[in-house]
């Protein structure tokens, strides 16, 4: 059966926009955690919100963590690009996708 797609739009309700940020943040944790797991692959995310004044993590041990952001800083600057996603091109590119 397809899966229906998340309709894409602001959320008015602060309290319901909170809500769907932690269930999502959790969501985006999980499938990074069975992406390295099934791919064998090593991955890191970092996370900041205004719902939270610190900057969050995965994985959660700081040595893993470590381990893969020294692994990628290891590599050229031109490297480094191919590996990016920037949040305004992300959102442009999600934009464009709607109209």
């Amino acid at each position: 059966m397809p899966r229906s797609k998340v309709r894409l739009a602001f959320i008015k309700d602060n309290k319901a926009r909170k809500n769907s940020f932690m269930k999502r943040k959790e969501c985006l944790k999980n499938k990074l955690k069975e992406l390295s797991i099934l791919c064998s692959i090593e991955a890191c995310v970092i996370m900041c919100s205004s719902y939270g004044l610190q900057l969050e993590m995965w994985p959660e041990d700081n040595t893993a963590f470590q381990n893969v952001l020294n692994a990628f800083l290891t590599n050229s600057p031109m490297e480094r690009s191919k590996f990016l996603l920037k949040h305004d091109s992300y959102i442009k590119e999600r934009i464009s996708k709607i109209k």
